[in-house]
């Protein structure tokens, strides 16, 4: 859904109004590294049969909203999140691809639980701890992944402007999505691992198309919010109260 609001700026002329467009954002269904809590970075695993149903469940919900755009990762399991998701509008939206919206580059780490991370590298951890500072080893340093989601991001914004009516979703990865978020709210990058995002669940921002000013008029309104709840397609936003799972 479009919403049409009254100029937020006096000086603007009369008859001059800011346009909203509703963000969904989408955290890859599930895949078998994920039920083993292990690290999938950018390596690419596809959906489990749970992951495929936790789409479906996600394509269900949005159905009772327009789509105009999907947007999403290029790894495999958000490429077929989106998919699946599409199949449920009555007019297909189009599809955008792209290696910005990606996860972090795990590095060495891909494919391996947190346990077995600690085992081999006891001491190069300072991730977890210190991200600003420290990267997984021989991965991806999360300055970079903060920079290509700010681009990323802004492009939409912009790109926004030609687009028919209707919503945008972004199916993209945990860590990306966090980025995100903190970037939206000015959170210090350090506490993304306290935003909560679960496989499939729903998070909504509310941003203003075309604008230069992106993340100051950007507003957080729903936050992983569990599939087939009444609520889900609303303007509600659900405090997140737990830490963050280990991301994949």
């Amino acid at each position: 859904m479009t919403d049409r609001l009254p100029s937020a700026s006096s000086d603007e002329p009369s008859g001059v109004e800011t346009q909203l467009r509703r963000l969904w954002l989408v955290r890859h269904g599930v895949t078998t590294w994920n039920s083993e809590r292990r690290f999938c970075g950018q390596s690419d695993p596809v959906l489990s049969s749970e992951g495929e149903k936790q789409a479906q469940a996600v394509g269900l919900e949005l159905s009772q909203r327009v789509i105009a755009a999907v947007y999403t990762s290029n790894l495999q399991r958000a490429v077929q999140t989106a998919a699946i998701i599409g199949k449920y509008q009555q007019t297909a939206p189009s599809m955008r691809l792209s290696g910005a919206w990606s996860e972090l580059f795990f590095g060495a780490w891909e494919g391996l639980t947190y346990t077995e991370i600690a085992t081999r590298y006891p001491d190069q951890l300072d991730f977890f701890t210190n991200p600003m500072q420290a990267s997984p080893v021989d991965g991806e340093s999360l300055l970079v992944l903060i920079e290509r989601v700010r681009t990323a991001f802004i492009q939409m914004v912009r790109d926004a402007v030609s687009f028919p009516a209707g919503d945008i979703v972004l199916v993209s990865h945990g860590g990306a999505l966090r980025v995100l978020i903190c970037l939206v709210l000015g959170m210090p990058f350090e506490r993304q691992w306290q935003v909560k995002l679960d496989h499939c669940s729903l998070s909504a921002i509310d941003f203003v198309v075309g604008c230069e000013d992106v993340f100051s008029t950007t507003s957080l309104t729903l936050l992983n919010q569990p599939v087939g709840m009444s609520s889900a397609c609303t303007y509600d936003m659900k405090k997140n109260e737990e830490g963050a799972a280990q991301d994949a």
